[in-house]
């Protein structure tokens, strides 16, 4: 099969969000840097340098390492993110997600597609909280992390046998449905058994009959 490419879609908004909020830590953690070389405002300098070590330390556990963190904190300022299926793949079919950068390609993430669970397109937090549609609507895809300590750990989780990846940004129903649509049909292209679940909003890994049999 010869590569697919598919471009995600981003919002301005949020990169220059996600911008301000690198700036402000970069810069109050050099502040407190210097607070503390300079013995002024030790503890409150201290507490922030502290919470910035916790947080980022955090940040590598959940994703898996410092490398991959600081890849994800430069993805806010790339030039275009897109998902790839590499041409030429024979074991282990997988996509790539990743960005653009200074001519650059920068991959962040790849997924078997083999272990795609499902793709579905809901209201997020925002939405809950509010009690109405706040057009925060996100394409989510699961697949199979295959670890059965984290399925362990994470046993009151929704699906716990399952990672997550968010793809594109929190958009109006409209726009992330037809964004959910293309990227299925990406998927589908790529190898993915998907099909259609309870809800149009909804598709499911398709089980083959040598799979039911096996669990049966």
């Amino acid at each position: 099969m010869s590569k697919l490419e598919m471009t995600i879609p981003r919002l301005r908004s949020d990169t220059a969000w996600d911008g301000v909020l690198i700036f402000i830590v970069v810069f109050f953690g050099f502040l407190a840097i210097l607070n503390l070389v300079n013995h002024v405002a030790i503890i409150p300098s201290a507490i922030w340098l502290i919470f910035v070590t916790v947080t980022i330390w955090n940040g590598c556990r959940e994703v898996g390492g410092l490398r991959r963190y600081l890849v994800d904190r430069c993805s806010v300022f790339a030039g275009r993110r897109f998902v790839l299926y590499p041409s030429g793949q024979t074991d282990s079919r997988r996509i790539r997600f990743g960005f653009e950068m200074f001519g650059c390609r920068v991959f962040q993430r790849d997924v078997q597609i083999e272990r795609i669970e499902s793709v579905e397109w809901t209201p997020g937090q925002a939405t809950s909280m509010a009690g109405h549609d706040m057009n925060d609507w996100q394409v989510v895809l699961w697949f199979d992390h295959c670890n059965p300590v984290k399925s362990k750990r994470d046993h009151m989780l929704r699906k716990p046998d399952q990672d997550l990846l968010i793809v594109g940004p929190s958009r109006r129903k409209e726009d992330t449905s037809s964004l959910g649509f293309e990227f299925v049909a990406f998927l589908r292209k790529s190898g993915a058994r998907l099909k259609q679940g309870a809800n149009d909003n909804v598709f499911v890994r398709e089980v083959s009959e040598d799979n039911k049999r096996a669990e049966l």
